[in-house]
């Protein structure tokens, strides 16, 4: 009887875990791991491991924390007996949690060392909007005489959305993608952009490298053929995008041999005949 009691409280526990959700799931790689392994075992593609993640090779140091996009549960081990008394290892999981914009978040590594970097305050929706308007009318002409463009707006908002996290598929300032962050950027100044970078790729008049301007779109081929990889041109060949490898909006520099070598082209959407209504 003692037995079947044991037993009824196990199963109760083992039902009580919730499933593990893979829409935003973590995998800390072991010995032994490789990315065809642990794809078959989250149903995940290799490919967009390796985009989520910004890995160019296959190689995986042991220790490191990847990202399954798809998932929103990070899972760990505990154990509990089994109805004969002995100990058996289950996964149980753990929600992750979204952190409210304006929060304070730190950086830290993959095995959970903090970075030497202060905390960052993450923008709210207003902030943004804020920084999008156009100066009002009595500073119009101070604005224009100092060269105020809806450019400047524009670099202005995703200057202010450096550091919110980078989320595979994500539109939120919660977490951002490549494309999500563009199309976010250009929405506060209402301007409407398709979702993905292959179709952001197909907006805007085509720009030769040597002729980029601050606010143009620049892209790359990272994971696939196709355009897969997009940022907002600054200046002094440097762009703003939602980094996977970084794991944040970030500068980058066009120079770097990674973009340097899958950069595929340039879109500019903004003119100087170009006006916002707000």
């Amino acid at each position: 009887m003692k037995q079947l009691f044991t037993l009824l409280v196990a199963l109760a526990l083992l039902a009580a875990i919730p499933v593990v959700s893979l829409a935003d799931a973590t995998h800390v790689v072991r010995k032994g791991d490789t990315l065809g392994k642990i794809a078959r075992a989250h149903h995940v593609s290799v490919a967009k491991i390796k985009e989520a993640n910004g890995l160019e090779g296959t190689r995986l140091p042991v220790g490191t924390k990847l990202v399954l996009p798809g998932g929103t549960a990070h899972s760990k081990l505990r154990k509990v007996r089994s109805g004969k008394g002995k100990r058996v290892t289950v996964r149980q999981s753990t929600p992750a949690k979204d952190p409210p914009p304006g929060t304070q978040l730190s950086r830290v590594e993959p095995q959970g060392v903090p970075l030497p970097t202060e905390a960052r305050k993450l923008p709210t929706e207003a902030e943004l909007t804020e920084l999008a308007k156009a100066p009002k009318s009595a500073d119009t002409a101070k604005a224009r005489k100092a060269g105020e463009s809806i450019t400047d707006r524009l670099l202005r908002v995703a200057h202010g959305m450096l550091e919110v996290p980078y989320r595979f598929g994500g539109t939120t300032l919660w977490g951002l993608d490549c494309s999500g962050f563009v199309q976010k950027t250009f929405a506060f100044l209402n301007l409407d952009l398709p979702r993905s970078a292959r179709e952001q790729f197909r907006e805007g008049a085509k720009v030769a490298k040597a002729d980029l301007s601050p606010g143009d779109l620049v892209f790359f081929r990272t994971y696939a053929k196709y355009p897969s990889h997009v940022g907002i041109y600054l200046g002094d060949n440097r762009f703003v995008h939602a980094s996977a490898s970084e794991r944040k909006v970030t500068v980058d520099s066009l120079d770097k041999p990674y973009y340097e070598k899958r950069y595929i082209g340039a879109k500019r959407l903004l003119f100087e005949r170009d006006e916002v209504e707000n």
